[in-house]
């Protein structure tokens, strides 16, 4: 396992894919930026017709594809109301505590993006069983400081607009005591310098990270691989598993992959799950939306322990990933969902540890280089 200091993540990269704009079925922004900077690693760029991004290494040899969605949670202008004030609906899933108050950038129908605020009343003019009652997203309002429809309209904001949370990425520096071997109780603490990062969207653009990172260290270090691989940025996950639908029935994968976050085990009210934050990529083991491939799934362990690259297992009850549509593409192809456990998600601020993010890149382009025709067979063959 590779230093902290030692990352060769491009975080200029991640940080500008994250601020940018692209909740479901609004893409576009954050899609240029993938394909900005990553099309010169690629042997050819292709896309579907929803609007995911392929960028295709290789051309010959078994067929792997690699999924990150670029898609964001984020919100749907639905009315305006005569006093200026703006009704939404969610695009994805939000819990309702987490809203107000919050800013949300929308984007106008036309002219430049505006900020608006998820209002609320403040404490003092409720009375105490109000305050006490959960207040639910279709009572809520965005207020982009208006005061008529008319002046809303000035702005450029119609039915129809997106929206996205304010908030930006960033980074911490931290100092940890650990074991390394948690199960031995006599196992030595060892102090680790540990880099975490804040920021909205992680869901999924840091799959999308994933993957291209992926991309890019196999093209600069002219890796040659037994096949041809499709890293693909897909869009409207959020909403159904979209683009990795369209994406899948176009590339016809034998191999899967999803890159995503994972919910992390280690915050006050989600303990019982076993994939902590910062004790590597999570290998998952099944969620709401598929089984594993077993044979896939212990052969990407097996590598993950021959090269001694940090990881975990991990397990969803519900949720899901694009993995979901990839395995049942075609005849159907043995996927995986590989994840890096992160607090808050759908949320304004997500968390995780970079270190679990280049545990997945190392590991993604290590599986890579011995997927040729013979491995790939095996794992669908008695």
């Amino acid at each position: 396992m590779r230093n902290m200091t030692d990352l060769d993540l491009n975080l200029k990269f991640l940080e500008q894919l994250c601020n940018s704009f692209g909740p479901s079925g609004h893409e576009e922004e954050a899609q240029k930026i993938v394909h900005n900077y990553s099309k010169d690693f690629a042997d050819e760029v292709l896309h579907d017709g929803l609007g995911s991004l392929i960028f295709k290494k290789g051309n010959s040899g078994p067929k792997i594809m690699l999924a990150g969605h670029v898609d964001e949670i984020g919100f749907v202008i639905t009315n305006i109301k005569k006093e200026g004030y703006l009704e939404f609906h969610q695009l994805g899933g939000w819990w309702d505590q987490t809203l107000l108050t919050q800013e949300v950038m929308i984007q106008p129908f036309k002219g430049e993006k505006v900020v608006g605020v998820i209002g609320a009343p403040p404490p003092h003019v409720l009375s105490a069983e109000m305050r006490s009652k959960v207040l639910t997203m279709d009572k809520m309002y965005l207020d982009v400081g208006c005061s008529s429809a008319a002046e809303v309209k000035k702005l450029g904001i119609r039915v129809g607009d997106p929206a996205v949370p304010v908030s930006y990425f960033r980074t911490m520096k931290r100092t940890r005591k650990e074991k390394k071997d948690e199960d031995e109780k006599d196992a030595k603490e060892e102090t680790r310098e540990v880099t975490l990062a804040v920021a909205k969207a992680f869901d999924d653009r840091i799959g999308v990270f994933i993957t291209i990172e992926a991309l890019r260290r196999i093209s600069e270090n002219n890796i040659k691989l037994p096949n041809t691989v499709y890293f693909c940025s897909t869009v409207q996950e959020e909403i159904g598993l979209r683009g990795a639908k369209t994406s899948a029935q176009m590339i016809k994968p034998d191999i899967g992959f999803a890159l995503d976050v994972d919910i992390s085990g280690d915050s006050p009210g989600s303990e019982g799950l076993v994939q902590k934050m910062g004790k590597g990529v999570s290998i998952s083991a099944g969620d709401g939306s598929m089984i594993p491939n077993p044979k896939l799934r212990k052969f990407v362990m097996k590598i993950a322990e021959e090269k001694n690259i940090r990881h975990q297992p991990s397990f969803l009850k519900s949720g899901g990933t694009d993995a979901g549509q990839i395995h049942l593409a075609g005849m159907g192809a043995p996927s995986l969902f590989l994840g890096i456990p992160t607090r808050y998600i759908h949320s304004h601020h997500g968390m995780l540890d970079l270190s679990d993010v280049e545990n997945a890149v190392q590991l993604m382009v290590e599986v890579l280089q011995k997927l040729d025709e013979k491995t790939v067979k095996s794992f669908s063959t008695l």
